[in-house]
């Protein structure tokens, strides 16, 4: 059984002028991409070193929930947000909050939609940081 030991909140916008959402479906110039995953890896470890709590590593490893809140009532597919993801636990990593992000250390992730934001067109991200339970915190 896994238990919940912390969560992470990103709001993100995703307007014509301001996107920082990336979607695999995107086909975006690799300059583009580039900027836009060095601002969420930015975002990422911003956090991460405010919530340093342990260290995640081989010997101490978790599972990751990721809950995509959407700003409309359009369908969509969770997991294809996975570039956007993929950043912010890399500024994690830059962070020191794991010893890598291997599957060794993340043993799991999985995405699910946690309806809608309520939040004018902007995403909200929860990232929740999960331990087996029977490790610490639980």
């Amino acid at each position: 059984k896994l238990v919940k030991i912390m969560k992470f909140e990103f709001v993100l916008s995703n307007t014509k002028k301001e996107k920082e959402m990336i979607n695999s479906n995107d086909r975006l110039h690799h300059f583009a991409k580039a900027k836009k995953t060095s601002h969420l890896r930015k975002l990422g470890e911003k956090q991460a070193l405010n919530r340093k709590e342990e260290q995640f590593s081989k010997d101490n490893p978790c599972h990751i929930e990721i809950v995509i809140f959407s700003p409309t009532r359009r369908r969509l597919d969770p997991p294809n947000f996975y570039p956007t993801i993929k950043a912010i636990l890399d500024g994690f990593t830059d962070a020191k909050f794991w010893t890598d992000d291997n599957y060794e250390i993340i043993k799991s992730m999985t995405f699910r939609y946690g309806g809608l934001s309520n939040i004018k067109s902007k995403y909200r991200i929860e990232i929740i940081i999960k331990k087996e339970k029977g490790d610490s915190y639980d």
